[in-house]
């Protein structure tokens, strides 16, 4: 068990949730999916082609100037393979209503957690991303995890909104 972390969709950041005055806890695998997908992993200098398809621009400031805002976690820097993912990189995103985003968010999504099928954590992970049919601004995405030794997979469902989007 982990220290439980909840998704708040409309200020698009996590929190600890507090039970009776202690943490609460949760299924480790979702504590693991909740750290890998929404710390802020550091963007690259300059987008691919599949990010500038779903409309994010390059990090704000001249390329490598130290204005530009690449985020990430300075940890990284002492690592093989930055954690967190570009999840907030979308903020940028400018087109709306495409599958575009919706696939950069399922390419986004399987970078993050891919270590944990590299670690043994799971034996197979699968992202499928779609626009919310009823609230234009915003996105939901599945993650469906198989661990090892279980056939059955763990589904976690999550929203990702646009504000000031129509």
């Amino acid at each position: 068990m982990d220290i439980a972390i909840v998704w708040n969709v409309r200020a698009a950041r996590g929190d600890w949730s507090i039970v009776s005055s202690d943490l609460a806890l949760d299924n480790s695998l979702r504590s693991a999916v909740m750290v890998s997908l929404f710390t802020d992993r550091v963007a690259p200098q300059q987008p691919s082609s599949d990010d500038a398809a779903a409309g994010i621009q390059s990090p704000s400031g001249p390329t490598g100037s130290a204005t530009a805002d690449r985020r990430g976690w300075w940890g990284d820097a002492f690592a093989d393979l930055p954690i967190g993912s570009r999840l907030w990189q979308l903020r940028r995103a400018v087109k709306v209503g495409t599958r575009a985003i919706p696939r950069e968010i399922e390419d986004i999504c399987s970078e993050a957690l891919q270590w944990l099928v590299n670690d043994g954590v799971a034996t197979s992970v699968a992202v499928s991303a779609w626009w919310n049919p009823t609230v234009r601004t915003m996105a939901e995405f599945s993650i469906t995890i198989t661990e090892p030794g279980n056939s059955t997979p763990q589904v976690f469902k999550f929203s990702w909104a646009w504000e000031g989007l129509t």
